[in-house]
């Protein structure tokens, strides 16, 4: 059983967001995350919307929230999602600083794809939160206006003529072209 140390996660939290870009670590290699343009904020604020009203209370979403993934023995790994959303039940037993820098990773975790964003690293990232405790991460694509849902088993795209609902989130629904055109 590995002891979390909350204060020295605090502490290189704080580090690695001391200025922008935020850094994130993936297996302890330090990794700029991409700064956002309006667009891709637009986009992060309706996701975020939209889970909220989802959960209506069961739960926390947010925008570029830190977690951190510690698995024993490995390299640490800290990411920030674009939008992120927790259950209540995996929420409300942390304390403190927990909160702030979850030690896992989201139910649901949401990357926006940037100009810059490496494919390798983004699959990296999809791959370790699935691995730690995410049940659904979303690929979203600006460019192409598609939305990819990985749930560890297989993935699956929804395009603008499709409505977004997947078995991960029970009851999340929304128009995939509505969600776009929200962002223009």
């Amino acid at each position: 059983m590995q002891t979390i140390d909350y204060a020295e996660l605090n502490r290189l939290s704080d580090e690695l967001d001391a200025e922008k870009p935020y850094i994130e670590l993936i297996e302890g290699l330090e990794v700029p995350k991409v700064s956002p343009k309006r667009r891709h904020s637009e986009l992060e604020f309706e996701l975020t919307r939209i889970l909220k009203a989802w959960a209506a209370g069961r739960g926390s979403a947010n925008l570029e929230w830190r977690f951190w993934i510690i698995p024993a023995g490995e390299r640490r790994t800290s990411l920030v999602p674009d939008v992120a959303w927790v259950s209540e039940e995996r929420f409300a037993p942390l304390k403190g600083e927990a909160k702030e820098t979850p030690p896992f990773a989201p139910d649901i975790a949401v990357e926006i794809r940037s100009p810059g964003d490496r494919l390798r690293n983004l699959e990296r990232k999809i791959e370790l939160y699935l691995a730690h405790g995410s049940r659904l991460v979303l690929d979203i694509d600006p460019a192409t206006r598609t939305i990819i849902g990985y749930d560890g088993e297989s993935s699956r795209t929804f395009n603008e003529g499709n409505v977004f609902e997947h078995s991960a989130a029970p009851g999340l629904s929304f128009d995939v072209r509505e969600f776009f055109e929200s962002a223009c």
